[in-house]
């Protein structure tokens, strides 16, 4: 049976609703009206609509969660678990620093996370290098005293700690390293007290330099090794040598004396410089060396009592008369 009639084929008003009829109760004659919806609240629902779908779509309605995808389709290259990235991993974009890390990095041959807690977060203008670059102190305390306390002034490269270019700026602290070599540059005055340290140890830190490559040598063939024998670099003038120098070495400041010394055929020309000479500019006795001269004649070094004035000099002894 309908329920429902709302035609005019059943001489019913139309929108007008009658109550089904059922065996167990009376039937009902009284309409239910249904009010039609006015253009102004369709106007409402349609708005409401469009406003929802345009926040749906900038984000501001949260979207549905994504459907976890089986198993079998996800792709093989994400199956294992990710790891700490690795220095070597660091390295395929970095391979500068890499590579000087790996050559001469010395005890900052660590991971890179150690020192670099905060990486990727650069941001101009928000996130500046210096609020993320390793702090030296972190793991340093001031190891040359409060003087020196700014690191990258000689240790300019982090990633090659003991690469140090010689420049003034490393220039101006040497002294609080190396006390002692500034004392004796300026307690030895010589030529190289006037210069900066630099002019010698060019280059890099700990440089040492050749003398020859500012001086030229005694003899033929010298050697650094014989340089520094006699002359200590911070104190050059402060000549100091063992017993067994050879007399060559000593040629180059008294070339007279040696080419003398040569010539004589005397015992002296057998030996050192040193065994007369036992310091730079001493000079022994004959006394210290040879016995009482001339026993039979003891009036004769009362009159020459300078041994000299009738043997000349050590280096060419002649005979008396």
């Amino acid at each position: 049976m309908m329920d429902y009639f709302s035609d005019a084929k059943h001489g019913r008003k139309k929108g007008v609703q009658f109550r089904p009829i059922t065996p167990s109760l009376q039937r009902s004659t009284t309409p239910i009206q249904v009010q039609p919806l006015s253009s102004l609240k369709i106007w409402i629902v349609l708005s409401i609509g469009i406003i929802g779908l345009g926040l749906s779509s900038t984000g501001c309605v949260a979207p549905a969660p994504p459907k976890s995808a089986p198993e079998e389709d996800i792709p093989a290259l994400y199956t294992s678990e990710a790891q700490l990235i690795k220095p070597e991993e660091c390295g395929r974009c970095h391979p500068r620093f890499y590579y000087f890390i790996k050559t001469e990095g010395g005890k900052h041959r660590i991971d890179c996370k150690l020192c670099h807690v905060q990486f990727h977060v650069h941001f101009p203008g928000k996130v500046e290098y210096q609020e993320i670059l390793p702090k030296c102190s972190a793991c340093h305390e001031q190891v040359h005293g409060a003087d020196l306390a700014q690191c990258s002034g000689c240790h300019t490269n982090a990633h090659t700690p003991m690469k140090i270019p010689a420049e003034r700026a490393l220039e101006q602290g040497c002294f609080i390293c190396h006390a002692e070599v500034d004392k004796e540059m300026k307690t030895f005055v010589t030529q190289h007290t006037e210069l900066y340290c630099s002019s010698c140890h060019h280059t890099k830190h700990r440089y040492v330099p050749e003398c020859l490559e500012c001086h030229r040598p005694h003899t033929e063939g010298m050697t650094q090794a014989e340089c520094l024998t006699c002359h200590g670099p911070h104190k050059a003038r402060q000549v100091a040598y063992p017993e067994d120098i050879r007399r060559e070495a000593c040629s180059g400041c008294h070339r007279d004396a040696y080419d003398k010394l040569e010539q004589s055929g005397t015992i002296h020309s057998g030996f050192s410089c040193a065994k007369c000479h036992p310091e730079h500019r001493a000079i022994k006795q004959c006394r210290e060396c040879h016995p009482e001269p001339h026993p039979d004649r003891p009036g004769l070094l009362q009159k020459y009592p300078v041994c000299g004035r009738c043997h000349g000099v050590a280096h060419n002894v002649i005979g008396g008369s």
